[in-house]
């Protein structure tokens, strides 16, 4: 189980800048017991949680669902909703656009309500309408209907992300259990509802891994491989058929393995 320092280490190595990082790793230390409890207790969950949340929230910088759409975005992903009524009243305008979109569903009230403003996505999994407030409030002890913008603190946005993930139940098994079998494409439909971003959510999940088990990441590799002349494909952090070819040709060039081996790469790039 990963001590607070090395999750530390381990939000750094996916977070948008130092000073998101730190906010975000403290606020992972106040609530470790409690984040424990709730399922945050192998390095392949804190892993899923971590690395899912990153990508869902540019690297810990965005903890309020960005809603300022122009006319060809709002057709693009909400074009189902304004099919009666022109994007263009709307573009631009996220309040608007929100009591819109999420009108009469996730529990909010209709477009007039203001429940699609007051409930829409917030902390690092992006929680989404009253009844989703309402239920992730209670299961922490907040009061997220009364009071929407405690779902965007750190600490809290970790409470909800980890309890989440550890009910939420995609073909027979919770997300923490789908991230104890190495899944991500399941954690992934059961966040996202499908599989959009699954490439980013994988790469930011193993740099995260990497660094909780104090080991260099996969992308680390593919770019000392790449950069010694090795070809390992794209530095995506995936170890796919390509990098760990180009691995096995290394280690077998140079006769070394793991450190002495990244340092053999090193000198001859």
């Amino acid at each position: 189980m990963p001590d607070t320092k090395t999750v530390k280490t381990a939000i750094n190595a996916v977070a948008g800048s130092s000073t998101v990082a730190k906010e975000a790793a403290k606020a992972w230390a106040e609530k470790a017991a409690e984040l424990k409890s709730l399922g945050a207790n192998s390095e392949a969950r804190i892993a899923s949680i971590i690395g899912q949340c990153a990508y869902e929230s540019g690297g810990f910088t965005h903890r309020f669902e960005n809603l300022n759409y122009s006319v060809s975005a709002l057709q693009r992903v909400f074009g189902r909703y304004f099919k009666t009524v022109s994007p263009k009243a709307y573009a631009r305008k996220p309040k608007k656009i929100a009591n819109r979109v999420y009108a009469n569903r996730m529990g909010n009230g209709d477009e007039a309500s203001g429940d699609g403003y007051r409930y829409r996505g917030r902390g690092w999994i992006q929680l989404t309408g009253k009844s989703n407030y309402a239920t992730y409030g209670k299961a922490i002890g907040v009061d997220l209907v009364g009071n929407p913008d405690l779902a965007a603190d750190p600490a809290t946005a970790w409470l909800i992300a980890v309890r989440y993930m550890a009910t939420t139940r995609r073909s027979g098994k919770t997300l923490l259990e789908w991230a104890d079998a190495g899944d991500e494409i399941m954690v992934t439909k059961g966040i996202n509802g499908g599989t959009n971003g699954l490439q980013g959510r994988m790469q930011e999940v193993a740099k995260v891994l990497a660094a909780l088990s104090g080991k260099m990441s996969t992308a680390a590799w593919q770019t000392l491989l790449a950069a010694a002349g090795f070809k390992p494909g794209p530095v995506d952090g995936l170890n796919g058929p390509k990098t760990k070819a180009a691995l096995k040709a290394a280690q077998e060039k140079f006769g070394k393995v793991g450190d002495a081996l990244a340092k053999a790469l090193k000198k001859a790039a």
